[in-house]
């Protein structure tokens, strides 16, 4: 049997044709598992999902958040699962997962949204804040497709959504290990739409411009390194209807804001002018010499 994703992509006109700026009930009844749950974009998703009856599952380190969304969520059709976890921690994704599959039988979409960023020169980067950004944005979400996979090639259905970022296609200065950990996750994404399309698996990829959550307030350094202006948001609720409205439409990407669609154009023919506009707000900084090296370190 086909499922709505299916019938979508099948129909020269979709089943579902709503009124303007309206998403596109087809999650109805879907098992979904939403990473970063607890605020922000993840948050929006949740609710969004949950508002077109689909059973959530919310995931996220901090319980107290989950646990107060999941009371504003009761009153909505569906059900929800609060699972705490680090998606740092593999042992953690694969009991997820395995939570997930124990309390609903099957998992219809998964929404890969857990992040976080960093602010810095790249010979200022610790490894350890690489390393944290690089586990959180990408080889958890590289963890999750691996738990999942199975089960929704033997059900022969199923939805992944990657939440990655403008910086998923063009990188910026001083956000070097958050620009890496999105340009990997868009190859994963890649690879697994061609890996999962025999299996009508669908993957999307969303590219979220400036938004107006928590997420620069807790990026490291952010606050007091960013040299971009930070202007033009688009609110969490905005994206969460755009994205599952190109996920009910079968799209395979997604570019949000109109500074991201003009930045990925621009990107793709004119390089060198994105790079000579984005190098302008890196401010100079003097060469220093061997001997104020030795001074600075002593």
């Amino acid at each position: 049997m086909l499922s709505d994703f299916d019938l979508a992509s099948k129909c020269k006109m979709h089943p579902y044709r709503p009124t303007r700026g309206m998403a596109l009930p087809v999650f109805h009844d879907k098992v979904t598992l939403v990473t970063g749950a607890s605020s922000g974009i993840g948050r929006a998703l949740a609710t969004a999902l949950a508002q077109q009856g689909a059973h959530v599952a919310l995931v996220a380190r901090h319980e107290t958040k989950l646990r107060e969304l999941e009371r504003q969520l009761a009153s909505l059709p569906g059900r929800r699962l609060v699972i705490p976890a680090d998606v740092r921690r593999p042992a953690e994704i694969r009991q997820c997962v395995a939570d997930v599959l124990h309390e609903f039988g099957r998992i219809d979409v998964l929404v890969n949204n857990a992040g976080k960023g960093f602010c810095g020169r790249i010979d200022e980067t610790p490894l350890e804040d690489l390393q944290d950004v690089m586990t959180t944005n990408f080889v958890a979400a590289f963890l999750f497709l691996q738990a999942i996979i199975p089960s929704m090639t033997r059900q022969r259905s199923g939805l992944i959504i990657q939440m990655s970022s403008l910086n998923g296609f063009s990188a910026v200065p001083l956000a070097s290990a958050y620009a890496a950990s999105k340009f990997a996750l868009e190859a994963i994404s890649e690879s697994a739409r061609m890996e999962l399309k025999q299996h009508n698996v669908h993957v999307l990829v969303v590219r979220p411009g400036l938004t107006d959550t928590s997420f620069f307030d807790n990026a490291k350094n952010f606050r007091a390194q960013n040299p971009f202006p930070m202007t033009r948001f688009m609110s969490a609720d905005e994206v969460a209807r755009k994205t599952l409205r190109a996920a009910a439409r079968h799209r395979r990407e997604l570019v949000l804001t109109v500074d991201g669609k003009l930045l990925w154009w621009l990107k793709k023919l004119c390089p060198r002018l994105v790079e000579r506009i984005l190098g302008r707000y890196v401010k100079v900084r003097p060469v220093e010499s061997p001997a104020d090296e030795r001074a600075n370190r002593s």
